[in-house]
Parts: C-alpha cells; sequence; structure tokens
C-alpha cells in the first residue's frame, strides 16, 4: 500500500475511532487498540464525556506508566493538546520490555484516574495475542499499586488475568508463583492448597534444574511449603556456582536486613561492604550505617561515611548537621556540613530522577530537601548568635517548602521577632495561620511581634481569630473536592484488652482509622492531634477513633507489649487496634503510614489522608467528621 494512502486510511480510522467514542460516552480513546512495540500510540481525553472529570481546564498531561516484563516501570508524560472538547497526545512505545500501559490525567493539581481504576492497555505480538507476561503484569496491578499509579485492589481480576496468562502462555512460570501468591494470601484450606502448591513446586524445579532465575524464586517457595532443605539445597548449589555474584549479594544483603540484634547488623553491613565495595546495595548499606554511628553520636565516622558515598548525598549531611544542632554540639561543624549538603541539593543530578517518577514530584522533593537542610544550617547560625544571616536561610527554606513544614515556619518567625522585623513576623504568621500550618509556639511569637508593633495586645485576638476562620472556609472548600465514596474493607480486630472490634457492627456511626507504627516518626508526631480530636468526640456515641497498629518490626508478646508501653508513657486515650497479620493494612491499600481513613454511617470510605501535614489535622478531622455526621 502506499504510504500516503496508509496514514489516509489511518486518519480516517482515527476519526471514526473519536466519533464513535463520543457517541458511546467514553472517556478516553487509545489507538491502536492493540499497540504493539515500536507503534505510535495515540490517546484521546474526551473531556465533553459525563464522566470525565478534567472539564474546562486549560491545560492536562498525559502520564503513560509502561510497565516491563522485569526492571523498573518508566513513566512518559506528555502535554496533551486541544482539539474541540478533546485533549490528544502521542508516544511511540519503543522499549523491548514493555508489557502493559496504565494511563491518567494531570492538569495541576487535579487528578483524573478513572476512581483508582485507571485506563490500561496491554502490549500486542504479530500474531495478535497480548505479549507473554502482559496478562502477568496486569495481574500484579491488581495486586499492588505501582508508585503515584494507585489501583483499586482486585484479586478476583488479577487471578482472571494469569489464567489468561496461562492459557496463552502455560510455561510461565512467573504468572505461575504469581497465583499460588494468591492461593496463598486468601487462606481458603490453607493446609490443602499448601499441598497443592508443594506438588506444583516440585514440579517446577523438575522441569527448570538449570534454570538460575527459577531456581531463585523456588528457594523462597520451598520454605513456604516447609521443604527448607531443599530450600537450603538449591542455595548452597547457586552460592557455589557464583559466590561473589548478585545471589550471593542479595543473599548477605537479606541477612543484614533480617538481623534484629543492632551490634550483629553493624558487623555484617562492615563485612558486606569491605566485601562487596561496589556492589548496588553498598550505598544503601552505608546511609544505614551512617545512622547507627549518628545514633552513637559517632559524628566522624558518620561524616567519612557521607564523603564515601559513590552518589554524594546532600540529606545524608542535613542528618548529621541536624542531629549536631538538635544537641546544641559542634555548631560551627554543623554549619559546615550543611553548607557541603547545601551546595549538593543546590546542584541535584538529573539523572537521579527514579523512571517511574513525575518530573513535577521529583523537582518538588528536591526543593523540600533543599528547604530542609537550608532550615537546619539557619537553625545553626541562629544558635550561634548569627541571627541576621539565619534569617535569609530560613526566608528560603520557608519559600521552597511553601510554608508547609509548622517547624520551619515557627523558627522563622522566632528569628524576625529575634531581628526585630516585626512586620515580617505578622505577615508571615498570619500566612501560616490561613494555611493551617500554625505551631500553638508560632502564634506566641506572633503574639510577641504585635504587641511590640502596636504596644499592646488589644486587637490582637481579633486578627488571630479572622485568620483561623479564613483558614477554615479553605479547609471546608478542600475536603468538599476530596470526597471518595467507596466501600470500606470490612475488619475484625482485637483491642489491647482483647476486645474484638468489627467496622460490619458500626454501621450508623462515623469511623476513624488511623493506620501506624511505633517507629513511624510522623505518626508519632501526629498522635497529639488525633489525641486532641479523640478528646473533642470522647462523648459522643455516634464516632468511634481507632488507631491501627500494623507493619511493626516486633511481633507476638513482645510487640503488645511495646505498643501498650508507647501508649500509656504518651497518655493516648483513644482505641488501639492490632493488625497482627498486616491483612487489614493491605486490604486497605495503604502504601505509606500514617495514613487515615474517615468512613461514613453507611460504611463507604469519604476521606483519605496520607501522612501528617500539621497541626491543621485537628480543624481538618473535624470538620470531616462534622460533615458525615451531618449526612443521613
Amino acid at each position: 500500500m502506499n504510504k500516503n494512502l496508509m496514514l489516509s486510511v489511518l486518519a480516517i480510522l482515527l476519526t471514526l475511532s473519536i466519533a464513535e467514542a463520543k457517541t458511546k460516552g467514553k472517556v478516553v480513546t487509545i489507538t491502536p487498540e492493540k499497540p504493539r512495540i515500536g507503534d505510535q500510540i495515540t490517546v484521546i481525553y474526551h473531556a465533553n464525556a459525563k464522566n470525565a472529570q478534567l472539564k474546562d481546564v486549560d491545560t492536562i498531561d498525559l502520564y503513560a506508566f509502561v510497565m516491563k516484563r522485569e526492571g523498573l516501570p518508566v513513566l512518559i508524560e506528555t502535554p496533551m493538546k486541544k482539539e474541540d472538547n478533546d485533549w490528544i497526545a502521542t508516544f511511540k512505545l519503543d522499549d523491548p520490555e514493555a508489557r502493559m500501559i496504565l494511563i491518567k490525567f494531570v492538569s495541576g493539581e487535579r487528578v483524573d484516574d478513572n476512581g483508582e481504576l485507571l485506563w490500561d492497555v496491554l502490549v500486542y505480538g504479530d500474531n495478535g495475542n497480548p505479549i507473554k507476561d502482559a496478562h502477568r503484569v496486569r495481574a500484579q496491578s491488581f495486586v499492588s499499586s505501582a508508585a503515584d499509579f494507585k489501583r483499586t485492589r482486585d484479586m478476583v481480576q488479577a487471578k482472571k488475568e494469569l489464567k489468561a496468562e496461562l492459557k496463552l502462555y502455560p510455561d510461565n512460570w512467573r504468572a505461575k508463583t504469581q497465583e499460588w501468591a494468591i492461593e496463598l494470601r486468601e487462606k481458603k484450606e490453607s493446609d490443602k492448597i499448601k499441598a497443592k502448591i508443594e506438588q506444583e513446586v516440585n514440579k517446577l524445579y523438575v522441569e527448570n534444574k538449570d534454570n538460575e532465575e527459577v531456581l531463585k524464586s523456588l528457594i523462597y517457595w520451598f520454605n513456604t511449603v516447609g521443604d527448607s532443605v531443599k530450600a537450603e539445597e538449591i542455595k548452597d548449589k547457586l552460592l557455589t556456582k557464583d559466590p561473589k555474584g548478585e545471589f550471593a549479594q542479595s543473599q548477605r544483603f537479606v541477612e543484614i536486613l533480617k538481623e534484629q540484634d543492632e551490634v550483629k547488623r553493624v558487623e555484617l553491613t562492615e563485612k558486606f561492604l569491605a566485601d562487596f565495595p561496589d556492589s548496588k546495595h553498598s550505598d544503601n548499606l552505608r546511609m544505614m550505617l551512617a545512622r547507627y554511628y549518628l545514633k552513637k553520636k559517632d559524628f566522624d565516622k558518620a561524616e567519612a561515611i557521607a564523603n564515601a558515598l559513590s552518589s554524594p548525598n546532600g540529606s545524608l549531611y542535613n542528618s548529621i548537621a541536624w542531629t549536631l544542632v538538635e544537641k546544641d554540639t559542634l555548631l560551627k561543624r554543623a554549619v559546615e556540613l550543611a553548607k557541603k549538603g547545601i551546595d549538593l541539593l543546590r546542584n541535584p543530578d538529573p539523572t537521579s530522577k527514579p523512571p517511574y517518577m513525575p518530573k513535577k514530584r521529583f523537582e518538588r522533593m528536591n526543593r523540600n530537601s533543599l528547604g530542609y537542610i537550608l532550615d537546619t544550617y539557619a537553625f545553626a547560625l541562629f544558635k550561634l548568635g548569627h541571627a541576621t544571616e539565619a534569617e535569609k536561610a530560613y526566608e528560603e527554606a520557608f519559600d521552597l517548602t511553601e510554608g508547609a513544614n509548622p517547624d520551619i515556619n515557627e523558627r522563622l518567625v522566632q528569628c524576625y521577632v529575634k531581628n526585630g522585623n516585626y512586620d515580617k513576623a505578622i505577615e508571615v504568621s498570619l500566612r501560616c495561620v490561613r494555611m493551617g500550618m500554625a505551631s500553638d509556639e508560632l502564634v506566641e511569637y506572633f503574639r510577641e511581634a504585635y504587641t511590640k508593633k502596636y504596644g499592646t495586645e488589644e486587637g490582637f485576638d481579633q486578627m488571630l481569630s479572622g485568620a483561623r476562620d479564613e483558614a477554615k472556609v479553605k479547609l471546608r472548600e478542600k475536603i468538599m473536592v476530596e470526597r471518595i465514596n467507596k466501600r470500606a474493607p470490612n475488619f475484625k480486630l482485637k483491642d489491647l484488652n482483647g476486645n474484638v472490634v468489627q467496622l460490619a457492627n458500626l454501621k450508623g456511626k462515623v469511623v476513624v482509622v488511623d493506620f501506624w507504627a511505633t517507629w513511624c516518626g510522623p505518626c508519632r508526631a501526629s498522635f497529639p492531634y488525633l489525641q486532641k480530636v479523640c478528646k473533642k468526640y470522647k462523648d459522643n456515641d455516634d464516632v468511634r477513633i481507632y488507631a491501627i497498629n500494623t507493619w511493626e518490626r516486633e511481633s507476638g508478646v513482645e510487640r503488645e507489649d511495646k505498643v501498650k508501653k508507647f501508649i500509656k508513657e504518651n497518655g493516648y486515650t483513644f482505641t488501639v487496634l492490632l493488625d497482627i497479620d498486616n491483612k487489614v493494612v493491605e486490604k486497605y491499600g495503604v502504601e505509606g503510614i500514617p495514613t487515615k481513613f474517615v468512613i461514613d454511617k453507611k460504611g463507604k470510605i469519604q476521606f483519605e489522608g496520607v501522612g501528617f501535614h500539621g497541626p491543621e489535622m485537628v480543624d481538618e478531622l473535624s470538620m470531616q467528621i462534622e460533615l458525615l455526621l451531618s449526612e443521613d
């Protein structure tokens, strides 16, 4: 066929596809419908479709998340071009390892991800069938979320995808092991399932005795079905063949991570670094070692490690410098270390961006890191009596973090007051209060600046109250657009006294669940504010607040004792539930803690909050609860 004629035919087909999509009310059209590696892919977002979430916006970026057979996924970000009510973008699928593409659309802070289902398309072969591992990779996307592409967990769909994969490619051992993992996770007739899996594991072993990739996977599976002898036999075989190779290194790395005794873990780490100084695991282990020496106040060793990293890390210099400043130790040295980190973080290596991370998030992460170390630098200068110089660094830290860190905000206002810069202290304080990012201490510095500027406190409370009212209005607007409305997975967990709490029995009540762990810094930072909310609603029988402990490193009685001690020492009165086997946190699709869910009277999740963002948590959570209490 003539090339020009072929392009004309494709254009006609694309036009017909768009017309059909509009007729059917589809939000997204992807062509070709069965893309192959090397194809130019066109994605169209129909903004006038009934379910389109990005209507009347000025820009839309296409985020295409290319998932591979193996290795890290790659995010393709490209701006879309508007044509009438449609937004169009194209990209070339040129990675031979590509197996599936997940798609969502972003306009500023707004996202259309198809209600956390996302849009997807498999990669096909010349025979018209999905390429090997395409269905398997899609199955994995329904089991665990990938980076910024969170997909609602659907084990039923995952199993269907694996069956489709194995029907096309019966020899796909990776698909078979994923199927085993799902079967075990569901715990249906576990003994019977284990016996079935054991039989299949042995069969796979017999068929793949010389396949190192299969054998590495089978070590885990033989241990899982209780045949540790066979697992050790395979491990010894692989280690004997290549005692210095990647498998040997990964085994040593896992051994370090599993070691609970801190001193032994350090010994194993130092031996690993001596044996494998250039391993892909080495810098991670050096960072871990540096944190250990910081804890022991051996600043010389911590700094030596920072200087020895193959990829210099500004944030590690920040950790060392902050420890010195916080303890009022060697402040001049802290300034020097912070300067080193600042120089590194001002010029981040663009190649250090993970391929799956959105460019905006990478840039924001770098801005925050630079803001944090400038805060450290300023804090050291302030303690040394150089408040004027500290003020400049604090201002930059405040701008870089966009006022989203209450501690930085507080120290900046304190510095303004120290320098007699009362106008700026008042201006920044008002901004922080309006954002809900003002600590109680910042408010007191605010009061001091106001009093010193005007010679009286008269009018201060009115100004403060007005700013807080503005913050509440903005917060209400924010939460009104953040509603989720999806079914909350049921749970049945015990509290610290052994009483059973089941979500299904709490219909008619507003329920807050907060996933946390004792080792989690942001969790601990958020708890005083969760306690305030708990105190506020302690007499309201229609509100239940539960802190679900999960992902602890200890287990059994040791874990329970640690959690009980932590709660008692801090005087918290909210109910703690124990997610012993980490199944509930998994059902809720939690990727990081703390994560809070607010569930309405009908058992539907209406709000989700990830991380801890400061004092505004009290007002935000209270507003969410009040809104749901007012609804039938």
